[in-house]
């Protein structure tokens, strides 16, 4: 599966792109259908506690399918949104 990465507020981290890689490539096997995509991350260095994004855009045969979490950690928010994604995977099998 291909994947693209861009980061706002936040330099490139090689852990974060591995946790991605851990958390889609079991749902790029399972759903066939599931091509690449496309992750976002972003810091808004705001006060609140909830400052930490994740958005992915899974590319699909079909049509893209999106999730997004805003967390206390970037780690968090990945493993949010990944499991949103693959909700909605289920959900349109």
């Amino acid at each position: 599966m291909e994947l693209q990465f861009e980061y706002v507020n936040i330099p490139k981290n090689n852990y974060f792109e591995y946790l991605v890689e851990e958390h889609l490539n079991p749902l790029a096997k399972k759903f066939p259908f599931v091509l690449g995509a496309s992750v976002f991350f972003k810091v808004k260095n705001k006060s609140s506690d909830l400052d930490n994004v994740c958005k992915i855009k899974l590319n699909t045969i079909e049509m893209p399918i999106y999730a997004i979490a805003e967390e206390r950690s970037i780690e968090l928010a990945i493993k949010k949104t990944s499991e949103a994604l693959e909700s909605k995977l289920k959900a349109a099998n």
